[in-house]
């Protein structure tokens, strides 16, 4: 554990985790203006909390071009630059509980990622809720991923990613394939990916105090939290087991090559440890990495080195 997440830990806790409102007075309002999100910037936040978002947040200088295009209907920022393989591509689904944040506020990441595997990447900026709900998501994920059928791209050079709500995004989408009975891409990766949207992933129990920002420290209140996200804005009135809402619940047979890593104190521990199981289940190639001590998606943190390290790691796997 290195000493700069020692510290982010710290920071996260003190500035977003131990000043969050109760569960009966969260919005996902307030989801929006933590991840600095274009039209919830938050004026009063903290000088801890603007220094936090300033690190994370503030696009950095680099080579790689980022353009606004459109994938289908669906707004898309595309990261590439000369030495970009034009021949694969990665389709990025961003986290945020499908009620906040978009390719921007995950764009330092991308950039990263683009630069170690030199791959160019469609970020998709998909509906978010309450404004939009189940399956918006999943339909604008399947109609990008044609349009990149269509713009030549071969399925097999196509790689699926996400975070948090995003991993699960990309699962389900994929899922989602297999039903329509379209070619698959050839390779998922998974950043702390959101898999058990029932509220009863027994993490909720064991992580809710170690984890430094995702939940509160009574899991109680961390499980009542989960389930406002999933019944009232996401997907409100539809069975939580559905394996289109919580792929845990699925059967994988056939499935991608998947790359998924994980924490092991934050509240989605077991969401990924379960997957595991559950892929490795059908006979499918799966490898399960796991992190230790770092926060829910650390791989946002640019100035971790186990940030570069688990970049580093996504970029090999998609290599080779």
């Amino acid at each position: 554990m290195s000493i700069q997440s020692k510290i982010l830990n710290f920071m996260l806790k003190k500035y977003v985790k131990d000043v969050q409102p109760p569960v009966e007075e969260r919005s996902y309002i307030e989801a929006r203006k933590m991840m600095n999100q274009e039209g919830y910037v938050d004026q009063n936040s903290s000088l801890g909390s603007k220094l936090l978002q300033k690190l994370i947040f503030n696009k950095s200088k680099s080579s790689i071009d980022i353009k606004e295009i459109y994938l289908s209907e669906t707004r898309t920022l595309h990261f590439i630059n000369k030495n970009s393989d034009k021949e694969k591509c990665i389709l990025y689904l961003h986290g945020g509980g499908y009620v906040a944040g978009s390719p921007e506020t995950h764009q330092n990441m991308l950039i990263t990622l683009a630069k170690l595997s030199s791959i160019q990447i469609f970020a998709i900026d998909y509906s978010l809720s309450p404004e939009s709900n189940f399956p918006k998501a999943i339909d604008e994920t399947i109609s990008s991923y044609n349009a990149l059928l269509e713009r030549g791209f071969k399925n097999e050079n196509i790689y699926l990613g996400g975070d948090s709500a995003g991993g699960n995004l990309t699962l389900v989408s994929t899922l989602k394939l297999q039903e329509l009975n379209q070619k698959l891409p050839s390779k998922l990766f998974l950043l702390s990916p959101w898999t058990d949207l029932t509220g009863e992933g027994r993490s909720i129990k064991e992580n809710s105090k170690s984890d430094p920002y995702l939940s509160y420290d009574n899991w109680l209140n961390t499980s009542l939290s989960m389930q406002k996200t999933v019944k009232e804005w996401y997907a409100p009135n539809q069975d939580y087991k559905n394996p289109l809402i919580s792929p845990v619940f699925a059967k994988y047979s056939n499935y991608p090559k998947t790359l998924i890593q994980v924490s092991d104190i934050e509240i989605l521990y077991s969401d990924s440890l379960d997957l595991e199981s559950k892929i490795k289940d059908g006979n499918n190639e799966v490898t399960l990495s796991v992190y230790s001590n770092l926060p829910h998606v650390w791989q946002i943190f640019g100035f971790l080195p186990e940030a570069k390290q688990a970049l580093k790691e996504i970029a090999y796997f998609l290599k080779n």
